[in-house]
């Protein structure tokens, strides 16, 4: 949220983090989908791990600014996909599942980044893994909300409730302005604090 913590390195911090959260996130749902049968997200061009349609710049801007991001929304087609609608569940679940895995993989640099490099380089890589790898654990909880434009609302789909195409922008705004009241990380700090230690070691997860 908006505050004396929101520094200009921060900001920084968060934008390369941002990009790199949502390539890694949007690519993960996108091949979930592809490998239960809906090719559409290789055709739009999602299964590409260095393409910019991954980033949603509303999304990256709400990280920046708050911590909660999203990355664009992967279309996926339920009918399309081995064992129905239900299946929609799953692509979410990948995303957020490679996302715990990259913020443990980041943290591993964290050690030989200090030790390796000068003082300035080595602290600086150690302090941006520490922030990426928090962020990875927030959004990969995150995106689970049933609600778009976040990578839950196939939740939705998978129940057979489909939201008008407005509704997206609408609870973009929305969910921006909860995650700068605070809502947004009141409502996701009792999960954080039980997968972030798992994800990141009890040390790093509770800097938050």
């Amino acid at each position: 949220m908006i505050g004396p913590e929101l520094t200009v390195q921060l900001v920084a911090m968060r934008l390369l983090a941002g990009v790199l959260i949502a390539v890694v996130h949007g690519s993960a749902v996108a091949y979930a989908a592809v490998m239960l049968g809906d090719q559409g997200p290789r055709h739009d061009g999602r299964t590409q791990v260095l393409s910019g349609r991954h980033v949603s710049l509303p999304g990256l801007g709400a990280l920046m600014l708050t911590g909660f991001g999203w990355a664009a929304p992967v279309a996926i087609d339920g009918d399309r996909l081995r064992g129905g609608r239900l299946a929609l569940v799953l692509p979410p679940l990948a995303g957020s599942a490679a996302l715990l895995l990259l913020g443990f993989t980041l943290l591993l640099f964290a050690g030989p980044a200090l030790r390796s490099l000068d003082v300035t380089s080595g602290v600086a890589i150690a302090a941006f893994v520490r922030v990426a790898g928090r962020l990875c654990v927030w959004i990969a909880l995150f995106s689970l909300v049933p609600v778009p434009p976040l990578a839950g609302a196939h939740l939705l789909e998978a129940l057979g409730l489909r939201l008008p195409a407005w509704t997206s922008a609408v609870m973009a705004v929305a969910l921006t302005l909860a995650s700068l009241a605070g809502i947004t990380a009141s409502i996701l700090t009792p999960a954080y604090r039980v997968i972030a230690p798992l994800v990141l070691g009890g040390a790093v997860a509770l800097t938050d």
